[in-house]
């Protein structure tokens, strides 16, 4: 492996992170629903500190703590790694091997934006997976996916990526190995 052959952070978009090797999309934050929520919350935590509550205490650390474990543990990512695209979300992960992937496009399914992937013919289609249900229901021509609109950046950007590393086996073989 040399330094020529890696892929360059610079060629990825801003918001792809590169983690121990592996190209990451994290997911967005949903900002304007929790903030305003944060900010209720905070609001009565203090007034039950002036009233002279204590609990007011639990009432102010709450949303803190709770964006802060819910950051940690609970923020959904895609990751591109040697052996496949991996899609974290807790407390499951599930691969799709690059190998069974035929191609990758976006499909609007509903209100939703996705990022799918047709299978290679005698493939079986993911069994429990939303987007892949959502995009039966809407007729797409593709076996499964993931919600490109709940991932941070751009949805055209994020197929570039994903397209590029489908195509070249070399750039899939710098990436570190899946881990679950």
């Amino acid at each position: 492996m040399t330094a020529a052959s890696e892929p360059r952070p610079a060629t990825l978009p801003d918001a792809v992170v590169v983690r121990r090797g592996r190209v990451v999309f994290k997911a967005r934050r949903p900002a304007a629903l929790v903030l305003p929520l944060a900010a209720v919350t905070e609001a009565a935590g203090i007034v039950c500190l002036v009233a002279g509550a204590t609990i007011g205490w639990f009432i102010v650390a709450a949303p803190a703590a709770t964006l802060l474990i819910t950051a940690l543990l609970f923020r959904p990512a895609l990751e591109l790694t040697r052996d496949g695209l991996v899609q974290r979300q807790y407390p499951f992960s599930s691969l799709t091997r690059w190998d069974v992937i035929d191609r990758v496009g976006i499909a609007r399914a509903g209100n939703r934006v996705v990022l799918a992937y047709k299978l290679v013919d005698g493939v079986p289609p993911p069994r429990r997976q939303p987007a892949a249900a959502l995009l039966r229901a809407a007729g797409a021509p593709f076996d499964g996916g993931f919600f490109a609109d709940a991932l941070a950046g751009n949805s055209d950007d994020i197929l570039a990526v994903v397209a590029r590393y489908l195509g070249d086996p070399d750039l899939r073989s710098t990436l570190p190995p899946a881990r679950r």
